[in-house]
């Protein structure tokens, strides 16, 4: 009798282990996906500067649009041409979201972007 409860304890645990690694996988395909991740500046963004909902809308499109054109240059092995196309993306990104965001919160967000230095 006790090995029977054991062995029914193993296979409970495996399977509570199996369906957390689904959820997992789920929750990395997401933020993979463009969308996924738009989902995610967004709301990092929102934390910061305080977004209405109209601008997180806005937001949310134009950071969806920069993620799959930026996913649409992977694999291309012109590194030059993806680093000058790359820049133009997140220039032109970068304007829409000037006009859609206040001058304090654009400014906030170009400061989020700027890397520490390291000394």
């Amino acid at each position: 009798m006790k090995k029977y409860i054991s062995l029914l304890s193993l296979i409970a645990i495996f399977f509570v282990g199996m369906q957390q690694t689904q959820a997992q996988d789920a929750r990395a395909q997401e933020l993979a996906s463009p969308e996924g991740l738009a989902k995610q500046q967004t709301h990092q963004l929102h934390q910061m500067v305080e977004l209405s909902g109209d601008q997180q809308r806005g937001v949310f499109k134009v950071l969806v649009d920069l993620n799959q054109n930026l996913n649409a240059l992977e694999g291309n092995d012109d590194i030059t041409a993806v680093q000058r196309t790359k820049a133009t993306l997140v220039e032109n990104a970068n304007g829409k979201l000037k006009s859609i965001l206040n001058p304090e919160q654009y400014n906030a967000y170009l400061k989020s972007l700027e890397k520490p230095k390291d000394n």
